[in-house]
């Protein structure tokens, strides 16, 4: 049976994936149909990988499963210490992104193809960043910790979640509901 600290990360896997396929679609779509995008909603849609990645998910990876993995499994640090990083560059790639979004709506399409690039490699990074953590990572975890470990982490998943329960989880969770209704296939 696989831990529920695992179920989590992927169920959050999942969620980025596909909030980071409807910033792809907004896009694909405003270029083919030379109309300019809806701003608002892929605003809405960097607030939430920002949000949701460095508040939650990177949160429990970050603090408590590497951690973990580290102390059981020192082979695996130059993978962790380079997830780690991709981490730390998170926030400011969607800065960049938010940065380059206004600058595409303010200055017109001479700005557009800098954001399609720029976001083109954040999107093919974060996905590959998720793909290593869910083909080596998680696998390696689960050799690697014992029953008590994962006891312990999904516990803490749970204290985690528990303390996010408030209106930051609901308030997450509303908005992807809302991305992707509106990213839903015409």
């Amino acid at each position: 049976m696989q831990p529920q600290a695992v179920t989590l990360i992927i169920e959050e896997h999942r969620a980025l994936a596909t909030v980071l396929r409807a910033l792809r679609r907004s896009v694909d779509k405003a270029r083919k149909s030379g109309e300019p995008p809806d701003f608002d909603e892929l605003r809405a849609m960097l607030f939430y990988m920002d949000e949701m990645a460095a508040r939650v998910h990177h949160a429990n990876e970050s603090e408590l499963l590497f951690p973990l993995i580290r102390e059981r499994c020192p082979a695996l640090w130059p993978v962790l210490d380079r997830l780690l990083a991709e981490h730390g560059r998170g926030e400011s790639a969607v800065r960049d992104l938010e940065h380059s979004l206004m600058a595409w709506q303010v200055m017109g399409d001479e700005r557009r193809e800098a954001f399609e690039l720029m976001l083109g490699a954040y999107i093919e990074g974060y996905l590959g960043h998720m793909e290593v953590e869910e083909s080596y990572v998680l696998p390696v975890a689960m050799d690697y910790l014992s029953a008590e470990d994962w006891s312990e982490l999904d516990a803490a998943f749970t204290r985690q979640r528990g303390a996010l329960e408030g209106s930051m989880t609901r308030g997450h969770r509303e908005l992807f509901d809302r991305i992707v209704s509106n990213q839903l296939p015409t």
